[in-house]
């Protein structure tokens, strides 16, 4: 999984320097320094690099969660959430390729989800 400074990296490969992609994001330069020595954000921050990498919000909003927990067992949670995100989007991608996607609820009594089916379009 990324970290917050491989997302900042990521920014000063974009627009050149660190200065250009403060100014991209109109926040101080200094900030990116911070950033960059503590090696944590806040959310709104996370969104504004997302938004300038064209990128998932989600993932680096997950990232710097991960970056201010103290607790290893919560960093452990929120790579979970991470890791079902990522195949989540994965299944949904998938069931794209192969036609319509509708989420049913299973005709079981169990909490449980078909994911996709393929219709027919015609």
């Amino acid at each position: 999984m990324k970290t917050i400074v491989n997302y900042l990296d990521d920014l000063k490969a974009k627009y050149g320097s660190d200065n250009k992609a403060a100014k991209a994001l109109n926040i101080a330069r200094e900030t990116i320094s911070v950033v960059r020595k503590r090696g944590q954000l806040g959310d709104e921050m996370a969104i504004k690099i997302a938004d300038a990498l064209e990128i998932d919000r989600t993932e680096i909003l997950i990232a710097a969660a991960i970056a201010r927990s103290n607790s290893e067992e919560v960093k452990h949670a929120w790579e979970n959430i991470s890791k079902l995100s990522g195949i989540a989007a994965s299944v949904v991608f998938a069931c794209n390729l192969v036609g319509y996607v509708q989420v049913i609820p299973s005709i079981q009594n169990l909490p449980s989800y078909t994911l996709c089916e393929v219709l027919d379009a015609g």
